[in-house]
C-alpha cells in the first residue's frame, strides 16, 4: 500500500516511525509531541517532502530537526527536492548515428569466435 492512499494522518504516523526512535513506553505523550513538531515542520516543508527525507540515524525526537543546528541541513535538502532544471537555458544536442573507425553497427553478428573477439 503506497502512502499516497493512506490519511494523512496515518502519514505523518510512518514519517514520525522512519525518523525517530519510538519508545516502548509512554506512547501517548510521545505522540502528542511527536505530531505537534511535525506539523511544525510541515508548515515549514511539504508532507511530501518529510516523508522522503533521509538521515543517517533515527533520532530521539523531531526537536532535532526543529532546531536551529539542522535548519541549513533541512533547507538545504528542501532546495534539492524542489530544484527544477531550466532548460531554456542550454542549447538541445541531437545525437546523429555514431561514426568512425572504431564504430560497429548494431545490426553486426559476428559469423565466426574470431570476429567476435576482435
Amino acid at each position: 500500500m503506497t502512502s499516497k492512499k493512506l490519511t494523512p494522518h496515518k502519514r505523518r504516523q510512518l514519517t514520525i516511525g522512519r525518523l525517530v526512535k519510538v519508545p516502548n513506553t509512554q506512547k501517548r505523550f510521545f505522540w502528542a509531541r511527536e505530531m505537534k513538531l511535525l506539523k511544525d515542520l510541515e508548515a515549514r516543508y511539504s508532507l511530501e517532502f518529510l516523508e522522503i527525507v533521509t538521515f543517517p540515524k533515527k533520532y530521539d525526537s523531531l526537536t532535532y530537526l526543529v532546531s536551529n543546528e539542522l535548519k541549513s541541513t533541512m533547507d538545504r535538502k528542501w532546495k534539492n527536492f524542489n530544484f527544477k532544471v531550466d532548460l531554456s537555458k542550454y542549447d538541445p544536442f541531437i545525437l546523429g548515428e555514431k561514426t568512425g573507425k572504431d564504430y560497429i553497427p548494431t545490426d553486426y553478428k559476428p559469423k565466426s569466435t574470431k570476429d567476435l573477439l576482435k
